[in-house]
């Protein structure tokens, strides 16, 4: 599912979307794209798991910052619109745009007769995305993605049995300042949901 919108370029394409990709396992995954988005460009991932989650900030904030008053009119990052004030000037904005090591593994794998990390097929898959993006913005509606061959097997839907706690269902376990656990509960018969504090494990 996409959303597209012209919000303050004077083009006829859009400079902004929004889209949802729904997983053969259940999950979902978004991105959003803009090419009005003020303050220097935004690189990020982030992945939230069953187990965990990671999230990584590849461009604004790579560890420097910087203030200054002056302002030499000077490079400070791609798509930077000022010189002064404070900065997020990138160290090493080849390596944190992924050239570096995008073009070592494809040189790599030429030399070594082997395929590269990303390769052709990998493009196609993102292009059917795109193109199915396209068409959810223009029909306003779900989808599919449209693959002539797809590579990747089947994946088992997300799920997991629930924790139980005496005899409900626990929707959420939370650590207290003292060390005991507040438990969210909610009861299998009434649909009723309980709080129950606990010892600390």
């Amino acid at each position: 599912m996409c959303h597209t919108s012209t919000l303050v370029h004077p083009i006829s394409d859009e400079d902004n979307a929004v889209a949802l990709i729904r997983f053969e396992s259940g999950a979902l995954g978004q991105f959003e794209v803009s090419w009005t988005f003020r303050g220097g460009m935004d690189l990020r991932d982030e992945v939230a798991g069953t187990h965990g989650t990671i999230w990584m900030d590849h461009f604004l904030r790579t560890g420097f910052e910087m203030f200054t008053a002056g302002g030499s009119r000077g490079y400070v990052a791609e798509k930077a619109e000022t010189e002064k004030g404070w900065l997020f000037p990138v160290g090493d904005e080849v390596s944190e745009l992924g050239y570096v090591d995008m073009f070592t593994d494809m040189f790599g794998a030429l030399e070594e007769g082997r395929a590269p990390q990303e390769t052709f097929y990998d493009g196609y898959v993102v292009n059917a995305i795109m193109a199915a993006a396209y068409r959810s913005a223009k029909n306003r509606r779900w989808e599919p993605i449209e693959l002539f061959e797809w590579r990747g097997g089947t994946t088992p839907r997300i799920g997991t049995q629930p924790e139980t706690y005496d005899g409900h269902v626990v929707i959420k376990r939370e650590i207290l300042p003292d060390g005991r656990q507040k438990l969210i509960l909610k009861d299998r018969s009434s649909g009723d949901f309980v709080d129950r504090v606990v010892a600390g494990s």
